[in-house]
């Protein structure tokens, strides 16, 4: 699942809540914030997140609606919607501004309702099971660690016993085998481990 995030910059506090609660969900998010850095394309990123999503989530607001960004967004959508039913639109409305007519009919979530951002998140990608969320969050720990390994045999990103990213990677030496070893070993709670080069 990839979900595209449309908000007006005023609720980008929102905003930025529901797109952690989906990443936890296991899901893609693209949230601008994280998607744009300095230099990119603004025009160009906003084009491929739409382009890729299969979520719309419209986060609505009187500063959505006064927003041509917003707007923009939401109409490019309509227009992909209209060739592709299997896509989604969820508004999810911060205040009482209606929405606009042809997003209207999409069942959506009023933040007056008293859900937490959690309880949105787990019912826009459905209720996975612990097993579910735990073979996302392990691949995206896996790619993230890929990622970043630059070569590193072992490429541990934080200790697998207790979360610190406190890692001290260092080779010994065991002459009388004549045999060296890459170690790595937590500064918090020091699990260790170790490979042969």
């Amino acid at each position: 699942m990839n979900v595209f995030i449309s908000h007006n910059s005023s609720d980008k506090d929102t905003a930025r809540l529901l797109a952690v609660a989906l990443v936890e969900q296991g899901v893609n998010v693209w949230f601008d914030e994280w998607a744009i850095r300095p230099g990119d394309s603004i025009t160009g990123g906003i084009e491929t997140g739409l382009s890729e999503a299969d979520v719309f989530v419209l986060v609505w607001s009187a500063n959505a609606k006064k927003s041509n960004w917003v707007g923009t967004e939401v109409r490019a959508y309509l227009r992909r919607r209209v060739d592709d039913q299997t896509l989604r639109i969820v508004p999810v409305m911060i205040d009482s501004t209606p929405l606009p007519a042809l997003v209207a009919d999409y069942k959506g979530f009023s933040m007056t309702d008293g859900k937490t951002m959690e309880d949105i998140a787990s019912e826009i990608t459905g209720t996975p099971s612990d097993m579910e969320i735990a073979r996302r969050l392990q691949t995206k720990l896996l790619d993230l660690t890929w990622e970043h390994s630059h070569g590193d045999p072992l490429p541990f990103l934080v200790c697998p016993q207790c979360g610190s990213p406190e890692l001290e990677r260092s080779q010994q030496d065991d002459p009388k085998h004549e045999r060296s070893y890459y170690v790595i070993q937590c500064k918090k709670c020091h699990w260790w481990e170790s490979t042969e080069i």
